[in-house]
């Protein structure tokens, strides 16, 4: 096994108390892959699913960057920290008002929907390119604008004494901390993130997922191991529409051609594709199957002549 020629992307479980860039360090070094990158930024706090992806696929994990994201977790009633999880300085300690499970459950329903929400101030937020707990370490605190994301569902799963267990599948950006802030907030009495676990970022589920520590040892002791775990970018890109192309036109589009927008409205059109506008991206394939790019959907934009190339493939993937 060639480290540089292995591609696709390895879905880690990631352990409580690293930073997900110090996952993809620990996975780089043990595969000796020349390119690896993470899909989706998870706490240090955070467990669960961290797509990361290896050297030709790390060219289209924007992506699965912006896929939806489900969540399981709990938080605490009556206290508040500078981070808004428990990892943070306690600010503030209050009572907990008489509340129901029912409540609660009502309290987050009510979020669901489409949302303005501000970043935590210690965040991976960036403002003039350095991250905004940065800038709070230092002791100042920069105030972004709302950024729009959607709850698709919040659900309270459980609830004993002042901890509260929930479920939630949000839309890409969403800050989980923030959403529990916001909720003690309105209770008045406070509530602070203590466990969060991620289960779904895009397309990855955590059945798909293996542990650090699993990774690291079949690295190891069985390198070829590896292989197994790691799905190829022609799997992972299978949700996306497709369209395929003469052997002639995968031929151009290889050599770097630019090919008018007008040809791929006329392919989806004779092929009979459902692409809807919200499609962002689209696969080409060529007449045996084998992925030759992802352009950006044609229909997006009318005003374009030449099709947008997220990424050509050359070669094998």
């Amino acid at each position: 096994m060639n480290p540089q020629e292995l591609s696709g992307v390895l879905v880690i479980d990631k352990p409580e108390g690293l930073s997900s860039t110090e996952v993809v360090e620990k996975v780089k070094s043990a595969l000796r892959v020349k390119k690896a990158g993470h899909g989706g930024t998870l706490d240090p706090i955070a467990t669960g699913v961290l797509p990361i992806f290896l050297n030709q696929a790390t060219k289209v994990a924007q992506i699965f960057l912006e896929g939806d994201k489900a969540y399981e977790g709990e938080f605490q009633l009556g206290i508040t920290t500078d981070t808004y999880d428990i990892t943070g300085e306690l600010l503030a300690r209050r009572p907990v008002p008489s509340l129901s499970i029912q409540r609660l459950t009502e309290l987050a329903k009510s979020f669901e929907g489409d949302l303005e929400q501000m970043p935590p101030p210690y965040s991976a937020a960036k403002y003039r390119g350095r991250p905004l707990y940065k800038y709070a370490r230092d002791g100042l605190f920069i105030p972004k604008e709302p950024k729009k994301v959607k709850i698709y569902e919040f659900k309270i799963t459980s609830f004993v004494e002042d901890r509260v267990g929930f479920y939630l599948r949000c839309s890409k950006g969403t800050y989980v901390r923030s959403l529990i802030h916001r909720l003690g907030e309105i209770l008045e009495c406070g509530a602070t993130l203590v466990r969060l676990r991620r289960t779904q970022k895009s397309i990855f589920t955590i059945n798909m997922a293996i542990t650090l520590e699993e990774i690291l040892k079949i690295a190891k002791e069985n390198p070829e191991g590896i292989l197994k775990h790691i799905i190829g970018l022609e799997k992972a890109l299978e949700f996306l529409p497709k369209i395929v192309l003469s052997e002639e036109l995968s031929k151009k589009i290889r050599e770097g051609r630019q090919i008018p927008r007008h040809v791929f409205l006329s392919l989806l059109k004779f092929q009979k594709l459902t692409v809807l506008p919200s499609d962002k991206w689209i696969r080409l394939l060529d007449p045996y199957g084998k992925l030759v790019a992802i352009i950006e959907n044609p229909l997006l934009d009318s005003s374009k002549q030449n099709v947008v190339f997220l990424r050509v493939f050359k070669g094998e993937i």
